[in-house]
C-alpha cells in the first residue's frame, strides 16, 4: 500500500483507540454490484478460506437494498451469502451487512428514508437509522467504461464497427438506422440486430441509461438500472421488450458469454476476455474506443463537493455530462463510476479498522488498472483531485466527516 495512504488509513491515534476498544475478530460482510465484484475479491480478498472480508455480487439493487436495511436477505435469490465456505450459506438475518457497491446512484429518496425514517427503537422510542447507525457515506470507487460488445451478422462479418450517437440511439429503440445490420452498416444485410440486455437491477444498465437519455433527446429513453424502463418510452408504438426478439440475460457472467452468436451488440463492464482497444469485438462510440485516460479526463472535469455539499453523500459521485462528439474534450461517451456505500459509525472496531484498509487499498492499488478499470482523477493533466478529496474527508478521523470520528460517533454505529 502506497505510504500516504497508510499514514492516513490507520493513523496511530485510530489503532490505539481501536485497541482500546477490545476489538475482536469480526467478518467484515459487503456485496452488491457485480461490475467491480473480480476486483474487491482480488482486493479484499474475498472466497473460500478467506475469512476476514466476504462479497457477494447481488446486483446494485439488491446491494443498495440490502446496505439500508441492513438485512443480507432483503431481496429473494439475491441473498448475500458467506464466500468464505464452499457451501456459501445465505448469511442469517441477524448478519449486517457493512459495506456494499452499487453502480446505481443512491436516490434523494432512499438517502432521506435513511436519515428520517423511524426505522429502529421502539414505538415509544423510534429511532432513525442515521441516529442510530451514524451518517451513511456515498463514495465513487473506481471510474469505469460501458462497454459495446458485438459480433456482426455472418453476412456483413464487420470487424470495425464504428456506432455514431445517432446509430446507438436506433439500435437500442429498435428504429430505422438500427433494426438491422444493413441499416447499421449500409449494406443490403437484412439480418436484424439482436441486442443482448441485462434483465436484473443492474448498475451497468444505468450508465448505459445516462449516455442515452443525453445522446438521444426527446427518444423516450429514462434513467434507471432496469433495461425495461430504460427503453420503454423509446421503442416504436405497439412494441414491447418481449416482442423485439432481444436476449436477456443476468449479470455480467452471462452478458460475457453472449456473443458466440452472430448479429448481437450488448453492453458490458470491463472484462478480461475482452480489450477495450480491440475494435473486433468492442464497438467504437463516434470514434472511440473506451481507454482510461479519456474516461479519467471526462470525470476529472467534474467539481468537487465543497463547504455545504460535502455533507451531502449524493454529492459525492461525480455527475455524467456527455462529452462532445469532436473537437477539445470529445472522448468515449459511455462511463461513469462503481461506488460504496458505507458508514461513518461502526459499532465494531475491528469492522471499521477492516473497511479502513480496504479504502486504502482501493485507493492505491495497481489492480484497478489490471482488472479493466479506471482510477478516480487525481489532480494531474488539470483534473480534480477526486481521489485526494475522498481519502482527506472520510479515512481521517480528525475529520468531521472522517470514518471514526469520534464527536459523531460516540455511542452509535452500524452493528
Amino acid at each position: 500500500m502506497n505510504g500516504k495512504f497508510k499514514t492516513v488509513t490507520l493513523s496511530a491515534m485510530m489503532m490505539a483507540g481501536l485497541i482500546a476498544a477490545g476489538a475482536i475478530s469480526a467478518q467484515t460482510v459487503g456485496g452488491g454490484a457485480t461490475l467491480p465484484e473480480p476486483l474487491y475479491d482480488a482486493l479484499l480478498p474475498s472466497g473460500v478460506g478467506n475469512f476476514e472480508f466476504t462479497y457477494t455480487g447481488t446486483g446494485s439493487g439488491a446491494g443498495k437494498k440490502a446496505f439500508l436495511n441492513n438485512n443480507p436477505r432483503a431481496t429473494t435469490d439475491r441473498e448475500f451469502r458467506n464466500e468464505s465456505l464452499a457451501a456459501r450459506p445465505i448469511w442469517p438475518t441477524t448478519q449486517s451487512v457493512h459495506f456494499v457497491g452499487s453502480d446505481s446512484v443512491l436516490t434523494s429518496a432512499e438517502k432521506n428514508g435513511y436519515n428520517n425514517d423511524n426505522f429502529l427503537g421502539t414505538s415509544s422510542a423510534p429511532k432513525t437509522r442515521q441516529q442510530a447507525w451514524g451518517p451513511l457515506i456515498q463514495i465513487p470507487a473506481v471510474a469505469t467504461a460501458v462497454l459495446i460488445p458485438y459480433k456482426s451478422s455472418t453476412i456483413s462479418a464487420g470487424t470495425d464497427l464504428n456506432l455514431s450517437d445517432g446509430k446507438m440511439c436506433a439500435v437500442f429503440s429498435q428504429k430505422t438506422g438500427g433494426r438491422t445490420w444493413g441499416e447499421v452498416l449500409g449494406t443490403n444485410d437484412n439480418t436484424p440486430v439482436q441486442v443482448v440486455y441485462q434483465a436484473d437491477g443492474s448498475g451497468t444498465t444505468e450508465l448505459l441509461s445516462r449516455y442515452l437519455v443525453a445522446a438521444c433527446p426527446g427518444s423516450g429513453f429514462f434513467v434507471s438500472n432496469s433495461f425495461a424502463a430504460v427503453v420503454a418510452g423509446a421503442l416504436p408504438s405497439g412494441t414491447t421488450l418481449a416482442s423485439t426478439g432481444w436476449l436477456s440475460v443476468k449479470g455480467d457472467g452471462e452478458m460475457s458469454s453472449s456473443f458466440g452468436g452472430a448479429g448481437r451488440i450488448g453492453y458490458m463492464s470491463p472484462d478480461p476476455a475482452y480489450n477495450p482497444s480491440n475494435n473486433t469485438r468492442i464497438a467504437k462510440v463516434n470514434g472511440f474506443l473506451p481507454v482510461a485516460a479519456s474516461i479519467k479526463n471526462a470525470l476529472g472535469a467534474q467539481s468537487l463537493p465543497l463547504n455545504n455539499a460535502a455533507n451531502d453523500p449524493l454529492a459525492w459521485v461525480p455527475a455524467y455530462i456527455k462529452p462532445p462528439v469532436s473537437g477539445s474534450g470529445a472522448s468515449y461517451p459511455i462511463f461513469g463510476t462503481t461506488n460504496l456505500l458505507i458508514n461513518q459509525c461502526y459499532a465494531n472496531a475491528t469492522v471499521q479498522s477492516n473497511v479502513m484498509v480496504f479504502l486504502g487499498d482501493l485507493y492505491s492499488s495497481s489492480l484497478v488498472g489490471t482488472h479493466g478499470f479506471v482510477d478516480l482523477p487525481d489532480g494531474t493533466n488539470g483534473t480534480n483531485d477526486w481521489r485526494g478529496a475522498i481519502v482527506s474527508t472520510f479515512m481521517d478521523s480528525a475529520n468531521s466527516l472522517g470514518i471514526g470520528n469520534t464527536n459523531v460517533c460516540n455511542g452509535i454505529g452500524r452493528p
